[in-house]
């Protein structure tokens, strides 16, 4: 059961970087990360880190790409312009995946001890606790910062002036995107 998830969780997370970098449109770049954010939360699973794969899900998924999401969907749209591809890039892509392929699978598949670490992991109560007493001004620190993006993100939605140049249709094959 723990190979499974560890494989759905890496599939998806792998699914949503490929999309999230290949994705021609803003928008499906941001769904690429969501779905990158739900694979590494599934990640922690079968470490046993169900607390942090609930956090990551609360936190990343549900404010940060959420928050990305609604920027993109209130501005305009616009459209990123297709990277001339040359052979020498591409054969350069496949052999930097190949240079850290090679080393990941060798280490991954390799069998190690693992230590148990579960009788020193924390309960939930004790990092509340932490978080309320000796982490406090930390806590406050994000607190404030997930403030100040939420004010960032109303103040890239509002209305552009009227004399912004930037094109709200989807450029036609053959025309170059400013």
């Amino acid at each position: 059961m723990h190979d499974f998830l560890f494989l759905t969780g890496g599939s998806l997370a792998l699914a949503g970087g490929l999309l999230a970098i290949i994705a021609r449109n803003l928008f499906h770049a941001a769904l690429g990360l969501a779905l990158t954010l739900v694979g590494t939360a599934g990640l922690f699973i079968p470490l046993g880190g169900e607390l942090i794969s609930v956090v990551q899900v609360l936190v990343y998924l549900g404010a940060v790409a959420i928050a990305i999401i609604f920027i993109l969907m209130l501005s305009p749209p616009f459209y990123l312009k297709r990277p001339h591809r040359s052979s020498l890039k591409i054969g350069m892509a496949i052999g930097t995946v190949a240079i850290f392929a090679v080393p990941l699978y060798r280490a991954i598949s390799s069998t190690c001890a693992i230590t148990d670490h579960a009788a020193q992991t924390p309960t939930v109560a004790q990092i509340g606790r932490a978080l309320l007493t000796e982490f406090v001004f930390p806590f406050e620190i994000i607190s404030v910062l997930l403030t100040v993006a939420i004010i960032g993100a109303i103040v890239l939605a509002r209305d552009l002036p009227e004399d912004a140049d930037i094109r709200h249709d989807a450029p036609t094959s053959g025309e170059d995107v400013k």
